[in-house]
C-alpha cells in the first residue's frame, strides 16, 4: 500500500488524514501534508537537511510535538520541506528522530496558500492496523 494524505471536510480549518503501512511513513506523510497545507510542494527543490527531534509520552503527544516543529521550522526559520523521513522509538516514552529536506521560502518562487496558526489535539486519531497506519489532526487556519 502506498502512503499519502488527504484533506477531510471542514467549515474552518484543515482537518487532514495522512496514511502509510507503517507510523513512521504515516508521520512522514503528516508533515508533508502539513507543508502542503502552506506551500505548493511542487515548487519545492531541497538544497538542505534539517534534523528534529520529537518526544511524547504518547502517540498522540508525539504526533503533536512532530508536527508542532515541522511547522515552526516554515514559518519561524522560513524553510520550506517537502521530503521527511523519521524513525520512531519507544522506551516508556516515544521519541522520534527525522530528517526534512527543503529549502528557504521564496515568496516569489513558492506558491503561498494559506496561514497555519497551529497544530491541535482536536479530532487527533491514531489508528493502527495490520498494514496500514492513519492519523487524524486539525491544524488551526
Amino acid at each position: 500500500m502506498a502512503g499519502g494524505y488527504r484533506y477531510l471536510d471542514h467549515m474552518t480549518d484543515a482537518v487532514i488524514e495522512a496514511y502509510g503501512s507503517t507510523l513512521e511513513e504515516a508521520f512522514e506523510n503528516a508533515a508533508k501534508a502539513l507543508n502542503d497545507t502552506m506551500i505548493d510542494l511542487k515548487d519545492i527543490k531541497p538544497d538542505r537537511e534539517v534534523k528534529i527531534e520529537a518526544r511524547g509520552h504518547d502517540l498522540h503527544e508525539l504526533l503533536f510535538d512532530w508536527l508542532d516543529k515541522v511547522m515552526l521550522l516554515l514559518v519561524a526559520d522560513g524553510i520550506v520541506m517537502s521530503e521527511f523521513s523519521v524513525r520512531i522509538k519507544q522506551d516508556g516514552n516515544y521519541s522520534l528522530e527525522g530528517v526534512a529536506k527543503g529549502e528557504s521560502l521564496n515568496l516569489e518562487k513558492h506558491h503561498y496558500k494559506v496561514e497555519i496558526k497551529a497544530v491541535t489535539y482536536h479530532e487527533m486519531e491514531i489508528t493502527q492496523e495490520e498494514g496500514r497506519v492513519t492519523v487524524r489532526f486539525l491544524l488551526d487556519l
